[in-house]
């Protein structure tokens, strides 16, 4: 993807978990948090995340999760989700490989050609909390980009004026999935999240884009409120193939293959728990990557 592809990227995007003390009488907030795409597909995604709260008693349980027993006296959140991410980025990318079927033609040094990555991507998706522990979530959405490829500075025999500027676009469907492993206490939660995405796309040339993430996160919980800061370690593989005019030349074949000029990059977000029956979250990445997530998702059943 991305991505994310990106994503993209993604991206995203997952689930957190949190544990919060709460009297066996008392029925206390659950935070979660969504996450890409990667991102992203995204993002490709990036991750949502969702934050186990403690158990409640009722007279009817869902299946999941799975050994309840281990949360002990917390309540936990409602086992089920159906969210919607949307997901930004924009990065430099660096070249893998590039080739022209041009005589003579070869890439003295990859490191002078720039190029940059932007795209959008919205996706669906379903998670459940399988164990107390551990979140399981699936995506399925549509991914847009364009990435600009500036050949300006590749030297080719015989040719009077550069080749410019290769502006690659595509949109098409991205799906992946992933996993949440989290923990918490009653003001702070941890979590790690992997996701994995690919893209069917349609675009001027053959182009795929697959994405992988890893997402730590640590955050301080109050009330239906939590913030965290993470970090996203993002992995992405995009090739096209195709043919463009070059001027004197006429058509020309190529294939570029890019790969992130930076793995990881640092994110700050926010969540808020709308009393159990749903949530909201919104995180911002930074460093050589930007990246954007907004999540909203719906947990259910409401019995659980």
């Amino acid at each position: 993807m991305k991505q994310l592809a990106c994503l993209v990227l993604a991206i995203s995007a997952a689930s957190f978990a949190q544990a919060q003390d709460t009297d066996t009488n008392a029925t206390q907030d659950t935070d979660t948090t969504a996450t890409q795409d990667a991102d992203a597909a995204t993002t490709p995604a990036p991750a949502d995340d969702a934050k186990p709260v403690a158990a409640e008693s009722s007279g009817h349980r869902a299946m999941l999760p799975f050994m309840r027993e281990i949360a002990g006296n917390h309540v936990l959140p409602r086992p089920y989700g159906i969210g919607m991410d949307v997901f930004t980025m924009q990065q430099d990318y660096a070249i893998d490989s590039l080739s022209f079927a041009l005589p003579g033609f070869s890439l003295p040094d990859p490191s002078i050609i720039k190029v940059k990555n932007d795209l959008v991507h919205n996706d669906l998706k379903l998670d459940a909390w399988v164990f107390p522990f551990l979140n399981v979530f699936g995506i399925y959405g549509h991914v847009s980009a364009h990435t600009d490829v500036d050949l300006s500075a590749v030297p080719i025999p015989g040719l009077p004026v550069s080749l410019g500027t290769l502006h690659v676009r595509y949109d098409g469907s991205v799906y992946g999935g992933g996993a949440t492993l989290a923990a918490g206490g009653e003001h702070w939660f941890a979590s790690l999240t992997g996701t994995w995405t690919r893209t069917s796309l349609s675009g001027d040339f053959d182009s795929k884009v697959s994405a992988r993430t890893l997402q730590p996160k640590l955050g301080f919980v109050a009330g239906p409120w939590s913030a965290w800061v993470g970090a996203m370690d993002l992995h992405n593989d995009e090739s096209h193939a195709g043919v463009i005019t070059i001027p004197g030349l006429g058509a020309v074949p190529f294939a570029v293959k890019l790969k992130n000029a930076a793995s990881w990059s640092p994110s700050v977000g926010v969540h808020y728990d709308m009393d159990r029956w749903g949530e909201f979250s919104f995180e911002y990445g930074g460093g050589d990557r930007r990246t954007t997530l907004l999540n909203v998702t719906l947990r259910f059943p409401r019995d659980n």
